[in-house]
């Protein structure tokens, strides 16, 4: 109860001030694994977006969008609280796993727990509770991944009146039964899912309604197993075979799996067409029930692309570094765009390094609902980018304590200005690049600017030591029979 009171007095006086005005309709769209080079605007020239590539030309374009985590759940819970995964305590996939993924032969060096809670929190006010305090109508579609549902509530429980298709974890499918058959009933055999939630969204966003209306539609593709149609593969393999295509790989210093160099999977490709069909016709729907020029739209990833090939069927990064679970460019840079009724314009784009905590307020004040500062604590408006000014903010911050199957060892990363430095824990050692000049981050200029890398590290150890974030901790406490328990603050 006092959640909601306090919710209700901080949004009073923005609720008030458009009462007047028709609200505008919130569409957020979140895309898994979604990487930076996935999109043709971004110089790929092996899948096709043709959708998203106008788009990009059309809405506000953001080149240097970070996630606050380089995997799913943290991400997804940070876009709903505005909150750093250092902040909100979840740092790796849920409910996670304490293993640390290795090269053979290689020890562990440090012990990296399971994230410090095991879901959103219910004393979140998320974004979707302001918005439904709002009297706006809200839904949730899609993958949820932000704790069991048994023990969150899921969308229901965090300000989402309404619920479709809602996966728990990882347990989908491009293809029915999904892993699920109760996520569309009536679906049958050679059903899409990518297809079945965008018929689910249109019918939501042109639903007859006397309220503004805020979905949440987050997309399985383009996570693990991938599938494409049949028609799609086709084209893809004739169109790999005719370019030439080989698959390439290559085995990074921070790595213990190899990752591909360059896109060349059918498969892949075929699944991100559909996709990229699907976002059409929802914006072509939205056009043709009249509500497009009063819908604000967000278009964007979890996290980086999957490089590595640990699974079947990985995209690639380059000319970034890294790929999903890595504190590198490739697992934290993924595709923004952004459409403002009224203000975005075409040709509008910016290299200003935002981040996911950023939708949370940006989303507010575009809807003229006041600011929640104590919530959104991590989060700054991108408003002044759409007037030609500034961020009130040069600084960004990463906390990614676990070894992952992708490939990547614990790390935390700081980005000020042009330089990002990049704290790794198994291997005792900081790196550090000048971003802008750098992107692929192959010159580490830490030896060559000690001062430099001391001054952004301590910087870095005090954000995380504010925060309450659990830092890696030598790995002696392993002894045989198990792990001795941490008595440290951010213990699992």
């Amino acid at each position: 109860m006092k959640k909601r009171y306090l919710l209700c007095v901080l949004l009073a006086l923005g609720t008030i001030s458009i009462s007047a005005e028709k609200k505008p309709n919130v569409l957020f769209i979140l895309i898994d694994d979604f990487g930076w080079k996935d999109v043709g605007y971004n110089g790929n020239t092996f899948y096709e977006t043709p959708v998203m590539d106008k788009l990009s030309e059309e809405w506000m374009r953001f080149d240097s969008c970070y996630t606050p985590s380089p995997m799913c759940s943290p991400t997804r819970v940070s876009i709903l609280t505005g909150q750093n995964p250092a902040r909100h305590g979840i740092t790796q996939w849920l409910p996670g796993r304490d293993r640390p993924y290795l090269r053979e032969g290689e020890k562990a060096r440090v012990y990296c727990p399971k994230p410090q809670s095991p879901g959103i929190k219910e004393s979140e006010v998320t974004l979707g509770e302001a918005f439904q305090q709002a009297g706006y109508e809200t839904a949730f579609y899609g993958k949820w991944h932000m704790g069991a549902l048994k023990t969150t509530g899921g969308p229901k429980k965090h300000g989402y009146a309404s619920e479709k298709a809602v996966i728990e974890s990882n347990r989908c499918e491009m293809f029915f039964p999904f892993r699920n058959p109760d996520y569309f009933p009536g679906a049958k055999k050679g059903d899409n899912f990518t297809d079945k939630l965008t018929d689910v969204a249109i019918d939501f966003v042109t639903a007859e309604r006397d309220k503004p209306f805020y979905l949440h539609l987050c997309h399985f593709a383009m996570h693990y197993p991938i599938a494409s149609k049949p028609e799609l593969r086709g084209k893809f393999t004739a169109k790999a075979a005719a370019l030439g295509i080989k698959s390439e790989t290559a085995l990074d210093d921070y790595s213990h799996q190899p990752h591909k160099i360059r896109q060349d999977s059918p498969e892949y490709a075929g699944e991100l067409a559909t996709l990229d069909g699907n976002i059409g016709r929802l914006i072509d729907a939205l056009k043709a029930s009249g509500q497009h020029e009063n819908t604000i739209i967000i278009l964007t990833g979890d996290n980086g692309g999957r490089a590595t090939v640990n699974l079947p069927n990985a995209t690639a990064v380059q000319p970034l570094r890294g790929g999903k679970t890595f504190v590198f460019e490739g697992g934290l840079r993924t595709p923004l765009l952004i459409y403002w009724p009224n203000h975005s314009k075409a040709g509008m784009r910016t290299d200003v390094p935002v981040m996911s905590t950023d939708f949370y307020p940006t989303l507010l004040e575009m809807a003229g609902l006041s600011l929640m500062p104590e919530q959104h604590r991590d989060g700054v408006s991108l408003v002044p980018l759409f007037n030609g000014g500034k961020l009130e903010r040069d600084t960004l911050y990463w906390h990614f304590p676990h070894y992952q199957g992708e490939g990547s060892y614990p790390a935390s990363a700081i980005r000020v200005g042009n330089y990002k430095l990049i704290h790794n824990y198994h291997h005792d050692d900081v790196l550090l690049y000048d971003i802008v000049n750098d992107p692929g981050e192959t010159k580490n200029l830490a030896l060559f600017m000690p001062e430099k890398a001391a001054m952004l590290n301590a910087q870095l150890m005090k954000y995380l030591e504010e925060t309450g974030a659990y830092i890696p901790v030598p790995d002696a406490r392993i002894k045989s029979g198990g792990r001795k328990k941490s008595k440290k603050k951010g213990k699992e």
